[in-house]
């Protein structure tokens, strides 16, 4: 549904269980190099299955922690998603039908 890579689900379902990570530590978690963790954080965040907070350090600076939404909203999505496609496929297949008895 959100085209997410075998990795990406084991980094979600990590987040989903043992809460917020840093990138670093996740991939540490993963025993993947950050760089590819920080493109797999970056798609899901922008899929809106991973939500980024930007925290300040004490001495300057600042890092980003990222987490899982709530198992809850992702299924309700997911079902969102699911009705969606499934109104979608109904009316081509309407729309088809229509098709046919015109010929």
């Amino acid at each position: 549904m959100y085209n997410l890579s075998d990795m990406d689900m084991e980094a979600l379902k990590l987040m989903l269980s043992e809460g917020p990570f840093k990138a670093d530590d996740l991939a540490d978690r993963l025993g993947r190099d950050r760089s590819t963790v920080y493109r797999s954080l970056q798609k899901m965040v922008s899929c809106q299955v991973v939500t980024k907070e930007t925290r300040s350090l004490e001495r300057g600076g600042y890092y980003h922690v990222y987490a899982a939404v709530p198992r809850e909203v992702l299924r309700d999505r997911l079902d969102h998603c699911v009705e969606e496609w499934h109104s979608r496929v109904t009316m081509l297949l309407e729309r088809f039908d229509e098709d046919m008895d015109s010929l």
